[in-house]
């Protein structure tokens, strides 16, 4: 349970790297090619230097639903910091990440993980960052280098790589990415809907709302609902591993 619940953190994470922000364009404003939109969608990236982030988490795997709360603080470029609880506010997991290493602890078992960075490449198959898992939360994640086919779609612009592997759909009005796939095969891959942003004081857009939902060996969806956001506010970051807590295996 330890180790499954440490991959949905991880993969929610990854999941979650196609959100993007507003764009202050006029209404005339119309890219006509893939590399125009990227360009676009890149150069309105900005972030805090501190994010806080509470809401509800419904998993689903297996015909069950498990109904959680998080609370998210992440300090721009060093820390990003988890809390899982249960409906009735017990703990039960805890997770940070840093720049070169990830901690875990499985509060109702007293068991922690302790790894590098790495440890995300070997169990999601993939290279990931500490940046790229920062700019997930932020909104600003950039867009995969590659060969993009460009097309329009009623409201919608759209982009999907040569290969068929990657794919964007993103709203014309302001050019927020509102659904993403990473397709490793026919039978598997991640999908990503955004269908909400919050707007803070200091104009930065973070995505409220997000779906995922993973097609693998182990398939399950998540739904995440952030009711507070709040930027620029110096956040309290603890973590620490208690003595008679053991090391996963």
């Amino acid at each position: 349970m330890n180790k499954q619940f440490l991959l949905v953190f991880i993969c929610f994470l990854l999941a979650s790297c196609s959100i993007k922000k507003e764009i202050n364009k006029n209404d005339t404003f119309k890219p006509t090619t893939a590399k125009l939109l990227i360009t676009t969608i890149e150069e309105s990236n900005k972030s805090p230097d501190w994010l806080s982030l509470k809401g509800k988490i419904n998993l689903n795997k297996d015909g069950q639903t498990l109904k959680l709360s998080t609370d998210i603080r992440i300090k721009k470029d060093s820390i990003i910091w988890m809390s899982i609880k249960a409906p009735l506010g017990i703990e039960l997991f805890r997770a940070q990440l840093s720049t070169d290493s990830i901690f875990f602890l499985n509060i109702p078992k007293s068991t922690y993980t302790k790894a590098p960075i790495s440890y995300l490449h070997e169990h999601l198959k993939t290279a990931i960052s500490y940046t790229q898992i920062q700019q997930i939360f932020f909104g600003t994640i950039e867009i995969p280098k590659a060969r993009y086919l460009f097309s329009e779609n009623g409201n919608n612009y759209s982009l999907l790589t040569k290969k068929k592997n990657i794919s964007f759909l993103i709203e014309k009005q302001d050019f927020r990415i509102i659904e993403t796939i990473f397709r490793k095969s026919e039978n598997e891959y991640l999908k990503l809907e955004i269908s909400d942003y919050s707007k803070s004081e200091d104009d930065f857009l973070i995505p409220k709302n997000l779906k995922i939902e993973v097609k693998a060996s182990e398939s399950f969806s998540s739904e995440l609902n952030f009711t507070r956001i709040s930027c620029n506010k110096k956040q309290k970051i603890h973590f620490s591993i208690p003595k008679n807590y053991v090391e996963s295996q």
